[in-house]
């Protein structure tokens, strides 16, 4: 478990140094239009940028979710069964020799 937290970490760092070399380096503001909307918003190009990677994450994340469901179904199901299972095996186990007929 320690590799996996090692390699995030080793992603994770230098992505951010170039998030923030993005941003810093990119403080012109830009104007933002879309067509059947009236208006325009003005903004540093680099949160337009930023805005749109994290909006894309949480859409891509909610897809894998959603799309997961029926495996966590699944797995709940085949939990509560093999409880049930276990308790059976329990109380048969608890049943002592002398009990049976």
């Amino acid at each position: 478990m320690n590799l996996v937290r090692y390699l995030s970490w080793i992603l994770t760092l230098p992505l951010t140094a170039l998030a923030i070399s993005f941003a810093v380096s990119n403080l012109t503001p830009v104007q933002l239009a879309l067509w059947p909307l009236v208006g325009t918003l003005e903004a540093p190009a680099f949160t337009l940028v930023l805005v749109t990677l994290v909006v894309g994450f949480f859409a891509g994340g909610l897809t894998v979710w959603l799309g997961q469901h029926a495996n966590r179904r699944a797995a709940r199901q085949h939990q509560a069964r093999a409880d049930r299972l276990q308790k059976e095996l329990d109380a048969a186990r608890a049943v002592k020799p002398a009990d049976l007929p």
